[in-house]
């Protein structure tokens, strides 16, 4: 036992404990003129919210519920991200059409099954975004008519980049004060951004 470095005491671990994950703090009293880095979600400070593609439907829906999101990057075996799973995507009708021609149930197929491939996914350089207002980002999601956009910073990783951000389009509309549920209608959503953006 050393008297200049008391050790310190261990206890038995509670039952249900959980575990520490980081948390973006956001700054208050974002407009459509505030940088658009500032209403980013940075991969950077927090952990991105991943599934493997071979997780099935029912897992990845109540991970979703889970975590309290809308969108989750599909992942390989070695963390490359492959492409991206919605909500969109579990509703849109499509399980239910591979499972009526595999035989399986809906619930049991698995992300690679519907999801949104690498190569059908646009991204935003993290070089515009940094020069780019909230309002800038809105218009782009607007315009695209999506729901989630992904930033790319072309120097990180390996030569591919890595995806540094995300934006979400309700998330972003609660930024700035616009009353826009998380789910809700593009029509919902088109009506309240002219309020700011037109």
């Amino acid at each position: 036992m050393s008297e200049k470095f008391p050790a310190l005491a261990f206890h038995s671990m509670p039952v249900g404990a959980g575990y520490a994950r980081p948390e973006q703090q956001f700054p208050a009293g974002l407009s459509a003129q505030s940088p658009a880095l500032d209403a980013m979600t940075d991969l950077r400070k927090v952990t991105a919210l991943t599934v493997e593609r071979t997780n099935t439907l029912a897992a990845t829906r109540e991970r979703m519920q889970k975590l309290g999101v809308r969108m989750l990057l599909v992942t390989g075996a070695t963390g490359a991200v492959m492409g991206i799973v919605t909500v969109t995507d579990l509703d849109s009708g499509r399980p239910e059409i591979i499972a009526s021609k595999t035989g399986e149930q809906p619930d049991e197929l698995q992300v690679q099954d519907i999801m949104t491939l690498r190569g059908r996914i646009e991204v935003l350089p993290l070089a515009d975004v940094s020069g780019a207002s909230v309002g800038q980002v809105l218009s782009s999601l607007r315009e695209a008519g999506r729901r989630h956009a992904l930033v790319l910073d072309a120097s990180a990783g390996d030569q591919a980049g890595a995806i540094c951000g995300i934006f979400s389009l309700t998330r972003l509309c609660g930024q700035i004060g616009l009353d826009v549920r998380p789910g809700a209608d593009m029509a919902d959503i088109e009506a309240a951004l002219k309020t700011v953006l037109d």
